[in-house]
């Protein structure tokens, strides 16, 4: 997950730089290798399995077929799937992490994964706004000559992707501003659970670090 929100703005820079007119193809490799990550590391079960494919393969198949054919059923799809795929990645990961009563390296792993799919979730949640309603967001910044659009997948998903983490870790540089109850509602709420959720998970393990410690002092 770090490899893909590292690796896709620098992609997103050369492709500017040597203005390249192609569909946007890298992102959904990158989105499949994603995906694909995440089904092997939720995968505890069979019945996970099942439930991850049946979610994931249909937003990867929507997202390669969206970039071909940009028409609505296809747009509303694959943000629904690709959600629906997110959120129960996040469930299934979350409840591992409180399941364990031990303090592991895959423990802290799972969480910080948590927190990124978190900022992917609202991601989507984001570029279907601005899909359905593009003066939902404003730039205060001067335009630039590029198109701007929060749509994920387009050539320019690292702008969405920037923004929900921007608003996840309460950043807020102001150059991006929502501009409909809707839109404020969904940032608000981003806010909120990303500060909870650190909160949350920081005296989660910092309780199953000092129970250890009673359990099993150091001589």
């Amino acid at each position: 997950m770090l490899g893909y929100f590292l690796l896709l703005p620098i992609i997103h820079q050369i492709h500017e730089i040597l203005n390249l007119d192609t569909p946007p193809i890298y992102e959904a490799i990158f989105f499949v290798v994603l995906l694909a990550g995440t089904v092997f590391s939720i995968s505890t079960n069979r019945a996970h399995m099942i439930i991850a494919l049946g979610l994931g393969l249909p937003a990867v198949l929507l997202g390669a077929l969206h970039i071909f054919h940009d028409v609505a059923w296809v747009e509303v799809s694959r943000h629904l799937f690709g959600a629906a795929f997110v959120s129960y990645a996040i469930a299934v990961i979350f409840l591992y992490v409180f399941a364990n009563r031990k303090v592991t390296f895959n423990v802290v792993s799972a969480s910080l994964c948590v927190y990124l799919l978190l900022g992917l979730l609202w991601a989507l949640g984001y570029s279907a706004l601005y899909w359905y309603d593009p003066g939902a967001f404003r730039w205060t910044v001067p335009d630039t000559g590029s198109p701007q659009t929060l749509e994920l997948g387009t050539g320019k998903s690292i702008t969405a992707l920037y923004f929900s983490f921007s608003t996840l870790t309460t950043l807020g540089y102001g150059d991006i501003v929502p501009g409909t109850p809707i839109a404020r509602a969904l940032t608000s709420i981003e806010a909120i659970t990303g500060q909870l959720y650190l909160a949350v998970l920081v005296a989660r393990l910092v309780g199953l670090n000092i129970a250890e410690s009673i359990q099993n002092p150091k001589s």
